[in-house]
């Protein structure tokens, strides 16, 4: 669903860069406010997993493919603001490589990151607590909004291509609807999985994913002894095994266009004339040995930022120790003074 350069009008573009760039300063003031430092190790991981899955597209009926985009599963994790940030850095590091369109990069976010955060957000927002205490439950209401939010992804992109007047309303709505419906299942189906297996696996990764769709405030951690640097040996785990996994899905990935670059194939037919740009700083032959390489430099990048949340996480957490024990300390002291002037007097 990424749309590429050339295919929007300028003006159009311009407009859906402003939007996006506004919500993007609104997610970070409020991720700011609701991130807990549990969640922040997740983002990482989350952010690379969710890029590897997006490399390889699965086939559906009409000679076209589907990815995943994983913006539900993101939001039903860590929340819509920190959902979007993730799509959002995700998206930008894709068009590097071609996979949308720079300048187009603002219809993009709004479509696969804010719509879809939003979406998923106000469906478990309808969805009484008792039942998203309920493990199955929540997988299974994760499950409905990957759909529902893939839907709306694509309803969106079709009212920017109508906007643009790049062809027949029936077409665009007809095929981007139609496709993105079998996209959609899948998309539920992958992140009901995700989320009802994790939950068996390490459930109290989920701690945050149960708080995350009403975050009450920021949470402070306090501990009893000074914090340590740890190596993410976690991290590193997950990066090789999503390059490893996503690697062998590579041998069996469908090669046919996705759904949005097959209803341009349709437009075309239809007597739409379309100009696409090639875009992206690092281009990559064809071919499975090409793609894996691309995906092991990628796993390298992301691992690296692993590492820099990492060390952040490590400081904050000693500032907030350091911050707590002195606190601890004054107000010893001063109950000590009380004490001893109560004493003499």
């Amino acid at each position: 669903m990424h749309i590429p350069d050339g295919v929007l009008p300028l003006n159009h573009v311009l407009i859906y860069l402003a939007i996006s760039a506004l919500i993007i300063v609104i997610s970070i003031i409020q991720s700011r406010n609701s991130l807990t430092l549990k969640q922040i190790p997740i983002v990482g991981v989350l952010a690379a997993g969710l890029f590897a899955a997006q490399m390889f597209n699965f086939p559906i009926p009409a000679g076209s493919s589907g990815h995943l985009i994983g913006t539900a599963l993101a939001t039903a994790l860590v929340g819509p603001w920190v959902g979007i940030l993730i799509l959002t850095a995700i998206l930008i590091i894709q068009s590097f490589f071609g996979d949308g369109g720079f300048l187009a990069l603002g219809a993009n976010i709004i479509n696969m990151a804010i719509i879809g955060a939003f979406v998923t957000f106000l469906f478990f927002v309808l969805i009484p607590k008792k039942w998203r205490e309920k493990k199955v439950m929540f997988a299974t209401f994760a499950g409905i909004s990957g759909f529902l939010s893939t839907m709306f992804m694509a309803f969106f992109a079709s009212v920017e291509l109508i906007i643009a007047q790049l062809g027949s309303p029936g077409i665009i709505f007809g095929s981007m609807l139609g496709l993105h419906a079998i996209i959609g299942l899948v998309e539920g189906v992958i992140t009901f999985a995700l989320v009802f297996f994790t939950f068996k696996a390490q459930a109290s990764l989920f701690e945050a994913a149960e708080d995350s769709l009403y975050i009450k405030g920021k949470k402070e951690i306090k501990e009893d002894i000074p914090p340590s640097y740890k190596f993410p040996v976690w991290g590193a785990v997950s990066t090789v095994g999503i390059f490893g996994i996503m690697s062998i899905f590579g041998i069996v990935a469908s090669e046919n266009p996705d759904g949005l670059e097959r209803t341009f194939e349709f437009l075309v037919k239809d007597g739409s004339v379309l100009t696409i740009l090639e875009t992206g700083l690092f281009g990559f032959p064809d071919g499975l040995g090409w793609s894996i390489l691309q995906m092991a430099i990628i796993m390298v990048i992301f691992f690296t930022i692993i590492l820099i949340i990492n060390y952040l996480v490590f400081i904050l957490r000693r500032r907030i120790y350091r911050k707590s024990h002195i606190e601890i300390q004054q107000n010893a002291e001063k109950l000590s003074s009380e004490l001893n002037h109560d004493v003499f007097n």
